[in-house]
């Protein structure tokens, strides 16, 4: 994408609307091979955090009150990422402070195709004893819109509760499609800190912290 972009800024259309057909046609033309480009990507990856895990900790960083909502989070929670188990695991420890090592049973990472995997990584949390047995709810959250879709298709995961981040990787045209589709909730990054924090989405103010135009005008910080 970065090539296609520096070679010719117009392509950002025909990335957005048609990506999948698009990249090995490209891959093709230029004579290169994916599985080549990726592991020099990943070993490029894993080089900056030897080299200088600071740095690259700083160009990973959360989004405004992840913080405070995962570490209050009481309930069961894990991690499903398309990223490596080892950087994974260095991200919260430093972003975190949350040991999680990468063989961990509530980190599932290198997900890969992200619609096949993440669908099988959630297969294996609902057959958990305490998910199978106490009957409690699944709850997802993605900011890829075909791997939701891919949930969904999926008969044995209909009771997973699914959402997409609308402040993560996606288009706006993405989110209004995300709208229409049942069983799909556009989740704002407020809501999903109400979600972590207290197990449901109020969308209330609750006397306890400060309101977004509080927080504009310097209120209760």
């Amino acid at each position: 994408m970065a090539r296609m972009l520096l070679e010719d800024p117009s392509s950002e259309e025909r990335i957005l609307s048609d990506w999948e057909s698009l990249l090995p046609q490209t891959l093709q033309e230029w004579g290169v091979n994916g599985d080549h480009i990726a592991a020099f990507s990943d070993g490029y990856r894993n080089a900056s955090l030897i080299k200088d895990r600071h740095a690259w900790t700083y160009r990973n960083q959360l989004y405004g009150g992840i913080y405070e909502a995962v570490r209050s989070c009481t309930y069961p929670w894990y991690v499903a990422s398309s990223k490596a188990p080892h950087r994974v695991s260095s991200l919260m420890w430093s972003l975190l402070g949350i040991e999680m090592e990468p063989s961990s049973p509530r980190l599932f990472a290198g997900l890969i195709p992200p619609e096949e995997e993440k669908s099988e990584a959630l297969r294996t949390i609902s057959q958990r004893p305490l998910v199978r047995t106490s009957g409690a709810r699944i709850h997802f959250i993605d900011d890829r819109l075909e791997t939701l879709k891919a949930v969904r298709k999926a008969s044995d995961l209909h009771d997973v509760q699914l959402y997409l981040a609308d402040w993560g990787y996606n288009t706006e045209e993405e989110r209004q499609a995300a709208v229409k589709c049942p069983g799909i909730k556009v989740l704002t990054l407020p809501q999903c800190c109400e979600l972590l924090k207290w197990g449901i989405i109020m969308e209330v103010d609750d006397g306890c912290e400060p309101t977004q135009p509080e927080v504009i005008a310097g209120v209760g910080l």
